[in-house]
């Protein structure tokens, strides 16, 4: 199957910023490999839009997130962001250019979530740390100028998971009643990571299986609920969805998955499987006009479904 336009480019630069194989690499040149694409493919911030770093208090803990607010709001909804990185990867600096551009584009108030990262600290702790600060950022709505009843969970790739993985939590738990989730990408079972599995641009096998014994050290741990949702989640009464899949993407699965699920079960959802994309494509929207298209369609679907403005793609 072809790319995208502008697609080979990004995945030629991205490969030679951050090998294949560098999971292989203490985890601290890793990260810092990571940061690097920041660097190779870099973004302004967009006009428009203030950022300032807050903790938000549950249960006694205190969160940190950061904060982005467009001078254009669309309503007083309100996106909250958990970023992707294998849970072993990543900051909110990584992530900070999408996130911006989020709240520009959505015209919303949108919070990104900070964490706990393996392997140092495995699952649950990032889950945990995510919750807590959801659980925050809906109790102190009025500090933050939001409607703690249309929240919406964003994340993309491992950030994805916890997105999903959230909204089960908040329905199991009593939680705050979330209006959506949008998603790019969820890994949703990672038992069939354990012994490796298939190359794709962007996302190998031997990184997968990194990942997962790092996220999970114990065996068991990757058949539970809250980390593989397909294999042993339940699906009743969560929020409307959008997800944005890959057609070169070795998760795609997962993403039809999940929004065949949800559909059996009355949740609304609308999946899109972007042509000639790749994992993590979010980062080459400067690249390639299909990428850039598609996020501008992930943006106004999350506002849409925390304002409830029209379809989902609306």
């Amino acid at each position: 199957m072809p790319y995208a336009p502008g697609v080979e480019e990004f995945v030629d630069r991205s490969n030679t910023a951050m090998p294949p194989d560098f999971y292989r690499l203490p985890v601290e040149e890793q990260r810092r490999l990571y940061h690097g694409l920041t660097i190779e493919f870099p973004y302004q911030d967009p006009e428009g839009v203030t950022c300032f770093d807050d903790t938000v208090r549950h249960d006694g803990s205190r969160y940190r997130i950061r904060v982005y607010r467009p001078k254009q709001r669309r309503g007083r909804g309100v996106l909250v962001y958990i970023r992707g990185g294998g849970f072993v990867v990543g900051s909110l600096d990584t992530h900070h250019s999408a996130v911006a551009e989020l709240a520009a584009r959505s015209g919303l108030v949108t919070m990104a979530l900070d964490f706990r990262m393996a392997p140092e600290h495995p699952f649950p702790a990032a889950l945990e740390d995510c919750y807590g600060a959801l659980c925050g950022v809906v109790a102190e709505a009025n500090r933050f100028d939001v409607a703690p009843d249309r929240v919406v969970v964003c994340g993309d790739s491992s950030g994805g998971n916890m997105a999903v993985v959230l909204a089960m939590m908040s329905r199991d738990r009593g939680g705050p009643v979330l209006r959506g989730q949008a998603l790019i990408s969820p890994v949703l079972d990672f038992t069939r990571w354990r012994h490796g599995g298939a190359d794709v641009p962007l996302l190998t096998g031997g990184e997968m299986e990194y990942y997962t014994a790092c996220y999970c050290p114990a065996a068991e741990q990757a058949a539970d609920p809250y980390v593989s949702p397909l294999l042993s989640g339940t699906f009743d009464g969560l929020p409307a969805a959008y997800i944005m899949g890959a057609e070169m993407d070795s998760l795609r699965v997962d993403s039809e998955e999940y929004a065949e699920r949800l559909g059996e079960h009355g949740t609304p959802v609308e999946l899109v499987i972007e042509e000639g994309l790749v994992h993590a494509a979010v980062r080459a929207r400067a690249l390639s006009p299909a990428v850039d298209n598609a996020w501008q369609r992930y943006c106004l679907a999350a506002a849409g479904l925390a304002e409830e403005c029209g379809s989902l793609g609306d």
